[in-house]
């Protein structure tokens, strides 16, 4: 009897521990879980430079490489549609060239004009023949060209400027294209 008891007793001892150490791995995965969502709000933070008013850059807001070879139109498409929009916009696109050995330098700059139903007071500065124009969708798009895109590297940063929004990631739509416009 003495040897049944003992093995109840064990029983209920490995029952217990098995429920603290249950207990002790879900306090660690909401810890984990909590440290990794604030990571991910940190990271974010991280790619907004100032206090979201004007002036505010967020920095890496799309990122583009190919290792094809051939030339290529590399078009942003912006969130801004020109029946729906009266925004200013401002975008710094950054790379490496690495089959033309050439940095990637131009910045884009307009105001999607709902109002007069036209971008106004656009320019582009820069390498790779920097174009502004009105999709055949409406959207504005910014066009780089690139005899050759082997092992492109491309990186776009906003400003938020006169009556716009900072644009963030995944609102820049980047299309590898033949074509000259889209």
């Amino acid at each position: 009897m003495a040897l049944e008891q003992d093995i109840a007793n064990l029983i209920d001892a490995s029952n217990n521990l098995t429920t603290i150490v249950d207990n002790k791995i879900q306090s660690i995965d909401a810890r984990v879980i909590k440290q990794a969502q604030e990571v991910e709000e940190a990271m974010k933070r991280l790619q907004t430079i100032g206090t979201g008013g004007v002036g505010t850059r967020a920095i890496g807001v799309c990122n583009y490489f190919t290792a094809q070879h051939g030339s290529a139109f590399i078009h942003l498409k912006l969130p801004l549609k020109l029946s729906l929009h009266n925004e200013m916009f401002r975008l710094d696109v950054t790379g490496y060239a690495y089959g033309e050995a050439k940095p990637v330098d131009s910045v884009f700059v307009g105001y999607c004009y709902k109002n007069g139903n036209g971008l106004v007071n656009t320019n582009c500065s820069g390498s790779h023949s920097p174009h502004i124009y009105r999709g055949s969708d409406d959207h504005v798009y910014c066009r780089l060209t690139f005899p050759t895109q082997y092992f492109l590297t491309l990186s776009v940063d906003t400003i938020r400027v006169g009556n716009g929004r900072l644009l963030k990631h995944g609102e820049i739509e980047l299309i590898n294209s033949q074509l000259e416009l889209l």
